[in-house]
């Protein structure tokens, strides 16, 4: 994922997690902020009950790419026009072992809840 569409910075993360949006799903709750900018940018978290780094990590990169192919524009060059949103995703533990269309199932659910509103 390209670094222009990543939340790095803790206030980010804090700002998205303080908005009214959430969808709580089996393998990941997911908090967005609309961004008046106009574009897509995602930030991923993995609590420290998945004990083991390997399996954090793992679900980590399993969000990452599913919210890639699910969230953000197909062609990461050229911004989505309109309103973009901040989005946190925090991994269960679910997330390590789900398969991919669940997540992918889920991270569907998360766009469509952002796009009724």
């Amino acid at each position: 994922m390209k670094r222009r569409f990543r939340l790095r910075r803790r206030r980010d993360f804090e700002m998205v997690m303080r908005g009214q949006r959430v969808y709580a799903g089996r393998t990941l709750v997911a908090f967005a902020r609309p961004n008046p900018g106009g574009e897509w940018r995602v930030g991923v978290a993995v609590s420290r009950s998945l004990r083991h780094a390997v399996d954090r990590n793992r679900a980590r990169r399993r969000l990452r790419e599913t919210a890639r192919a699910q969230l953000l524009p197909q062609d990461s060059d050229d911004p989505v026009r309109g309103i973009g949103y901040d989005v946190v995703l925090i991994g269960r533990p679910a997330a390590v072992e789900a398969p991919a269309s669940v997540l992918a199932r889920e991270m569907a659910a998360v766009r469509g809840r952002l796009m009724r509103r």
